[in-house]
């Protein structure tokens, strides 16, 4: 299990945001689980997290309007998703339906996939070697807005990073975490009836060249830069779950439990989705 070790310790740092919690509300908030799901295709994680978070503002509602669903209302709880993705291109919102065809092929020319999503921000890469988390997260359960959310996101990172000796910090005006001007870390989240998709993707051992071929999430001029780069050594992405599991736990100050012991529900749930989304 990971625990958050100083109560208080987001209201206190989280950089703008103080989060608007209480000191009670911040002694009260629900644990969440997490979940290595291991390397799946882009597309199927997307319909895993899709169709999750479907299921779970069904099961909000009728959780708060018991009366409209008789019988009890099993939860489905907060959960993290862990996992790395075979080499794809993904678009967000900022820039989706801009490339021309020519360049999605090319793109896919070059062995990668390319998918259009419904994340913030514009195109990056995901591929092995990157550590990609996606958490499912009820914002008003937990006293959450969407701009605190996200910079948790990023203070996540920079905890993680500090903890291998690397200064990563978020840059103002550009979205992500940075070490020395160069992007270790992209952060574009989704929002659907409070309920949290898509989240960061964490370059550990990534090969770099895969970024050479597109201006990452639009800024020109800027580089992408992986911790195996930064610490002269091999990085692998499961190296750092622990450390991004318990730096959520610290800055979003929840407790984090294997979802199969927090919720054997909301873990059968999703291994019947995994299966679902190797049908599509």
């Amino acid at each position: 299990m990971f625990s958050p070790r100083t109560v208080g310790f987001a209201a206190k740092e989280l950089r703008r945001c103080t989060l608007g919690r209480t000191p009670a509300q911040l002694q009260s908030l629900p644990p969440m689980g997490y979940l290595d799901l291991g390397t799946v295709p882009y597309l199927q994680a997307l319909h895993i997290q899709t169709r999750f978070n479907q299921l779970r503002i069904a099961n909000l509602a009728n959780l708060a309007n018991p009366s409209s669903q008789p019988g009890k209302q099993p939860k489905l709880t907060d959960t993290l998703f862990l996992l790395q993705h075979p080499p794809v291109y993904t678009n967000g919102l900022r820039n989706r339906g801009k490339l021309p065809p020519s360049e999605i092929q090319r793109l896919r020319s070059l062995g990668s996939e390319y998918v259009e999503t419904g994340r913030g921000g514009e195109i990056t890469f995901h591929g092995p070697g990157q550590l990609v988390l996606y958490p499912s997260v009820s914002l008003r359960k937990h006293h959450l807005g969407v701009r605190c959310y996200v910079e948790g996101l990023e203070n996540t990172v920079v905890d993680a990073c500090m903890r291998l000796g690397v200064r990563a910090q978020p840059w103002e005006g550009f979205p992500g975490v940075w070490v020395g001007g160069r992007k270790v870390a992209a952060v574009g989240s989704g929002v659907k009836r409070y309920v949290t998709l898509h989240g960061l993707a964490l370059n550990c051992s990534t090969e770099m060249r895969w970024f050479q071929h597109i201006v990452p999430c639009g800024l020109e001029g800027k580089e992408a830069v992986s911790l195996e780069q930064i610490l002269a050594r091999r990085v692998e992405a499961q190296e750092l779950v622990p450390h991004i599991l318990s730096s959520f736990s610290r800055v979003f100050n929840c407790d984090l439990l294997p979802l199969h012991e927090l919720s054997p529900v909301t873990h059968q749930t999703i291994v019947g989705l995994v299966d679902e989304s190797k049908k599509q």
